[in-house]
């Protein structure tokens, strides 16, 4: 029955999501026919119609719809995205991909994304319900620099409700059906908003208490290595306020997310080969082990104006300061080489980072200066990052650096005619990285450090031809670049090694994209095909010299792939949706200009297809059924278990069930179904990263109900 219901979706190949090029303002998407963007945050353009890029913009009601049936947000982001790796279920991303490469994430322009060391946690350092809009950029641009190719994601925070004061509370509670009683997680959010004057502003506050999960047999899924979501606690809180005057206006956002484990599981190993998954056992701290954390707060403060200089231009300049900590697994035995030097083989690992920057963004209608219909954005960019990784014991795990990052960019817009809107970019950005000396507790090499230079210029040019009011091809060529992290590759390097000598090189990205656009009669509809190549990619693969440490394989890389979606509102009351996205890459290990090897699933997830039927009862209140498949893939059909990202991995459907209620002043109801049929299958993670202590069930059906009162 499985196959079955897996093969209908796939022909269905419908979609979970809105496609928005919808007017946006303040950071909330608004029902009307115009494509203007009055809000701060955004380097997008005016008109998303000019843009030779795939481009999604998701509302606040898009974002809600999916937490009336989980509070995940890879999981939201993984049923709204086309083409994005589904969840794992954890607190990393690092199978977090989009095009063959993990994207940038940003909270209203401030870079959240690790520079120096992946933590995989950008998805854990905001509470869902303050986001008012998400925007989804794939490919590069010169609006924002390190990209990587794969695009980047920014979360615009809500600002306050008109009214002087309104207060929302809301309580929830989520439910293993196959197990109710240590699958309870009960939450509470705060909300205090309105608008007095010029003044407005929104805090709030959010706690959920998360016990353990179950698959559909009813068995308690163990929490994996160095990412347990299940059995810990969220807290976080927020405040943005805003003073605005005339075109002028001042913003400060302050946020804080801290999440916390308890130690009272640990996985015994399953296997792979018999298809038998791990189970969970009663655990107790070892020698040495703290629970694992994950605590992070953000500080900005934006200043802009909507005709500075006198003139039609607006301006902003932005300040930002991010504070992130972070606990990870304990692995006993990790360091076996230093039990001669008297020092333990065990360990835990720590990231902190401190980051701060600034942003300048300055847009002119060129129609002012050149009688061009268009509009010209530049600005520049500044990031300094110190970045520690520590063991809990004090050691060094990881090489700390130090990085300063400067930019500058122009990108032009203009449409010399109705029909044609041409654009054009080019970023130029300067990064200095000071590497400490290190000693490898894997190997007992000495990491000589010292002062990186990096200088790069990447470009982009892109047209969009509107055939009609409603159809537009469009098609463009994107550079983008990333920095190795170093700390991952080399703090395991087999012998003695001088850092400045070889100059690890910056990974340079040329990325390709055709596609069309429709918006009419009730139809959205996208095509898009893109080509990515990867001058110096980096996958992470198997180390037989160091069975638990994946070795970092730099090599050049091609992915390619399309994505197809559709939406239908034509039917009063009725929404329609599905998407479609494939893709594949490989690497040129030997570099001899031939791509022969398939890139691991850490870089490669499998087709996917998602889709919604949805029923508007009325105003605030509807039921919708929205369902993902992903498909198989097995391209190292002569892997062992422990090789790392090379799991055979199986195709699976999942149904969710969503519904909200509005019961006027005695405020909403939600009520949602995660996994409505109890689907029995492994997670996307769990089969690529091919350990048998990581081998993990996806949770069965998961019934989440929430009340919420505006008063």
């Amino acid at each position: 029955m499985g196959r079955a219901v897996s093969l209908v979706a796939l022909a269905l190949a419908l979609s979970t999501q809105a496609h928005a090029q919808e007017p946006i303002e303040d950071g909330l998407v608004e029902p009307t026919e115009s494509e203007s963007i009055v809000v701060t945050g955004s380097r997008l353009p005016a008109s998303l119609r000019t843009m030779p890029q795939s481009v999604d913009v998701f509302s606040a009601e898009d974002v809600s719809k999916q937490l009336a049936t989980t509070n995940n947000l890879e999981q939201v982001l993984s049923n709204l995205v086309p083409g994005l790796s589904r969840s794992t279920n954890t607190t990393v991303t690092t199978y977090l991909s989009l095009r063959g490469r993990k994207p940038v994430f940003f909270v209203d322009g401030v870079p959240i994304t690790a520079t120096l060391n992946d933590t995989g946690r950008e998805l854990r350092l905001i509470d869902p319900e303050l986001i008012g809009r998400i925007e989804v950029v794939r490919g590069s641009s010169a609006l924002y620099g390190n990209s990587a190719g794969a695009g980047f994601i920014n979360y615009i925070t809500k600002n306050g409700d008109p009214e002087p004061l309104t207060a929302r509370t809301e309580v929830g509670l989520n439910l293993s059906t196959e197990h109710l009683g240590d699958s309870a997680r009960p939450s509470i959010r705060q909300t205090f908003s309105g608008t007095s004057g010029n003044f407005d502003y929104r805090v709030g506050g959010y706690y959920e208490k998360i016990n353990s999960f179950f698959d559909a047999d009813g068995n308690r899924i163990p929490p994996p290595e160095g990412s347990a979501l299940q059995d810990s606690r969220i807290l976080s809180g927020y405040g943005k306020f805003g003073y605005t005057a005339g075109d002028q206006r001042i913003e400060m956002l302050l946020n804080y997310y801290e999440q916390k484990a308890v130690i009272k599981y640990r996985a015994v190993p399953g296997n792979i080969l018999l298809g038998i998954p791990a189970t969970a056992a009663p655990a107790t701290p070892m020698p040495g082990e703290v629970p694992q954390l994950n605590r992070n707060f953000i500080a900005s403060l934006a200043y802009s104006d909507t005709s500075a200089f006198g003139t039609d231009s607006s301006f902003r300049l932005q300040g930002y300061y991010l504070e992130s900590y972070s606990i990870f697994q304990f692995a006993a035995n990790r360091f076996p080489r230093v039990v001669p030097l008297g020092q333990s083989p065990n360990g835990q690992s720590t990231n902190d980072t401190k980051k701060f920057g600034a942003r300048i963004d300055i847009n002119t209608p060129l129609d002012t200066l050149i009688g061009v219909d268009g509009e010209i954005l530049w600005g520049a960019d500044y990031l300094h990052d110190n970045t520690k990784i520590p063991l809990v014991d004090g050691r060094q795990f990881g090489i700390p650096q130090v990085q300063d990052s400067y930019a500058g960019f122009v990108q032009i817009q203009i449409k010399p005619v109705d029909f044609l809107s041409i654009s054009a970019g080019i970023r130029h950005e300067e990064s200095r990285i000071k590497v400490a000396d290190f000693f490898s507790l894997f190997t007992l090499a000495n990491i000589t450090g010292g002062k990186l230079k990096y200088s790069t210029t990447p470009i982009n040019a892109g047209v969009v031809v509107s055939l009609t009011d409603s159809f537009d091809l469009f098609g463009g060529f994107s550079q983008g670049f990333d920095i190795q992290q170093t700390s991952q590759n080399f703090r395991a390097w087999p012998q003695d090694i001088d850092l400045t000598q070889i100059q690890p090189p910056p990974n340079v990205i040329d990325s390709y994209e055709a596609g069309a656009r429709y918006k009419g009669h009730g139809i959205t509809a996208s095509a898009s095909f893109f080509l990515t190549k990867s001058s110096d990619g980096v996958s992470y693969v198997f180390n037989a010299a160091s069975p638990n440490e994946p070795q970092a394989r730099v090599a050049p890389d091609r992915v390619h792939g399309f994505e197809l979606t559709l939406d239908y509102a034509g039917i009063e009351g009725w929404n329609f949706g599905g998407s479609y996205a494939f893709l594949e890459g490989k690497s040129d290990n030997d570099n001899n200009g031939s791509y022969e090897s398939p890139l691991p699933g850490r870089r490669i997830p499998p087709r996917t297809a998602t889709g919604y039927i949805e029923h508007q009862i009325d105003e605030g209140s509807y039921v919708r059924l929205q369902g993902q498949y992903s498909g198989s893939r097995n391209k190292f059909p002569n892997t062992t278990p422990g090789r790392f990202h090379e799991g055979r991995i199986h195709s699976y459907f999942q149904l969710d069930l969503a519904s909200k209620f509005d019961l006027g002043k005695m405020g909403e109801v939600s009520f949602g179904i995660e996994n409505l049929l109890n689907d029995d299958h492994f997670t996307n993670y769990s089969e690529g990263f091919n350990t048998n202590a990581n081998y993990l069930k996806a949770s069965g059906r998961t019934v989440m109900l929430r009340y919420a009162i505006k008063y």
